[in-house]
């Protein structure tokens, strides 16, 4: 019996030193934005989550990151949550660019620019396997949003910056 309690506890204790290196301890990085401007080159997307048709455009959005210099992160904006019965949801899905013209953009892919008063972002740099998910960062956004007195918009942006990192950012109502 002993003998199993002490595996049972190293395994913990090896569980969460894991953990930790993999960055699972880490805390968002949450910051109010002023005027934020962002202009993202992508396409209109409609349709479920983790469906093959959003991992299609999410792979040629990183393709695109990875090949054009003007393309600084994949990014996706959620015109609102997902539904939470069908797993339906309304994006925009591409990557953020800079005022540089972008020479490779695919042909059905247009420019977007959001622009709002405030925002609130949170950024974190995790391994995926420790790193919270978008869903979780915006709830902890939605806090911090709510004690910044700061009202929202239901406009979030996902951004992937590099392999573990996300930022999400949830604008502000105009």
């Amino acid at each position: 019996m002993k003998k199993v309690l002490l595996v049972i506890v190293l395994l913990i204790i090896i569980s969460l030193i894991s953990y930790a290196f993999l960055g699972g301890f880490k805390s968002i990085e949450k910051t109010v934005e002023d005027n934020p401007v962002i202009r993202i080159a992508g396409t209109e997307y409609a349709g479920k989550v983790g469906s093959d048709s959003l991992q299609m455009l999410f792979m040629e959005s990183k393709d695109l990151v990875e090949s054009e210099e003007t393309a600084t992160s994949i990014a996706i904006v959620y015109y609102g949550e997902a539904d939470s019965k069908s797993g339906a949801v309304q994006n925009f899905i591409g990557v953020v660019i800079g005022d540089e013209p972008i020479y490779q953009i695919p042909d059905n892919w247009e420019i977007k620019t959001f622009k709002k008063n405030k925002s609130v972002k949170g950024c974190i740099e995790a391994n995926v396997l420790a790193m919270p998910t978008p869903e979780d960062m915006l709830e902890e956004l939605k806090l911090y949003a709510e004690e910044q007195s700061l009202a929202t918009d239901s406009i979030f942006i996902e951004y992937y910056p590099g392999p573990n990192q996300l930022c999400v950012e949830l604008l502000g109502k105009e």
